[in-house]
């Protein structure tokens, strides 16, 4: 069953594809864009803390929650 939740809610694991970028704050948009995190991108939840550790293809990025609660993802959950 996919579900819609935001990256800062997700469990060490997960795996999905960002949906949205839930902000129009262009500062936000502005750095997750840069680091690839964008629409349609699939990405796993590698650490939760300290910050939040995604991989996107071979790229590891490392965000705070400030960032991550923006970020929503489909992912599917068994």
């Amino acid at each position: 069953m996919a579900s819609r939740i935001s990256l800062d809610k997700c469990r060490v694991g997960d795996t999905g594809k960002i949906t949205e970028l839930g902000t129009k704050d262009r500062t936000i948009l502005g750095k997750l864009m840069s680091l690839g995190i964008v629409p349609g991108v699939r990405v796993r939840l590698l650490r939760r803390g300290p910050g939040f550790l995604v991989q996107a293809g071979h790229t590891k990025v490392a965000l705070d929650q400030r960032f991550a609660a923006h970020i929503i993802m489909e992912i599917n959950r068994r």
